[in-house]
């Protein structure tokens, strides 16, 4: 079995990897707090649709743009959630 190789990041580094990939980040303090509480590869996934290309976001891309569709999905799933649960 092949060992994992990749070392693990810290949340600024989480950040800093995101920006070199053309995010942009105006409070990485605050980005740093979000993926604490997400994780970085829950939140990777509500990237892809402002990617160019993999790994390289299209141009004026803000990680609160990404922040607000996680939200957005997040109180959606709740929404459904509570209302197929009252359905039973």
């Amino acid at each position: 079995m092949e060992q994992y190789r990749k070392p693990p990041l810290t949340y600024a580094q989480q950040i800093d990897l995101l920006a070199s990939r053309g995010l942009q980040v105006s409070d990485h303090v605050r980005a740093e707090q979000f993926l604490s509480q997400v994780n970085y590869y829950r939140f990777s996934a509500y990237c892809l649709p402002f990617e160019a290309r993999r790994h390289q976001f299209k141009s004026n891309v803000k990680f609160e743009d990404i922040q607000k569709l996680y939200e957005f999905d997040r109180r959606l799933r709740f929404l459904i959630d509570e209302a197929v649960g009252t359905c039973t």
